[in-house]
């Protein structure tokens, strides 16, 4: 079974800011997107105070939070936008643009690239 890495009810609005921006980034909101995003806030527990609070929460003030999160949060963060990019099955340049920016920012590329070389 999957481990679900904990956050606080801040650090899940910084999610929900962040799964949000990538839904819209394209500018097409597909319904897949939406069921992955829909489960996501079930799985970790998301209510509509928090989802309130990420909707309206700036992503740049999101990613900052983000940066401030331990490197299993900004991993597990960097996982669930993933989910949402393959949600419709289609490579769009501005998600995957999107992801890179928040990685890079947040430093989960070296996170990944050192989990890589071990």
């Amino acid at each position: 079974m999957k481990t679900i890495v904990k956050f606080t009810e801040m650090q899940k609005a910084a999610m929900v800011s962040l799964l949000i921006e990538m839904i819209n980034v394209d500018g097409i909101v597909d319904p897949s997107e939406c069921e992955v995003f829909d489960t996501i806030c079930v799985e970790y527990g998301i209510d509509e105070e928090t989802y309130s609070l990420g909707k309206s929460l700036n992503c740049l003030v999101a990613v900052e939070m983000m940066k401030r999160m331990n490197d299993r949060q900004k991993i597990a963060i960097a996982q669930l936008l993933t989910r949402v990019i393959d949600a419709d099955a289609k490579d769009d340049d501005k998600e995957i643009q999107l992801l890179n920016v928040i990685c890079t920012a947040t430093g989960v590329d070296i996170l990944i690239n050192a989990a890589d070389e071990q």
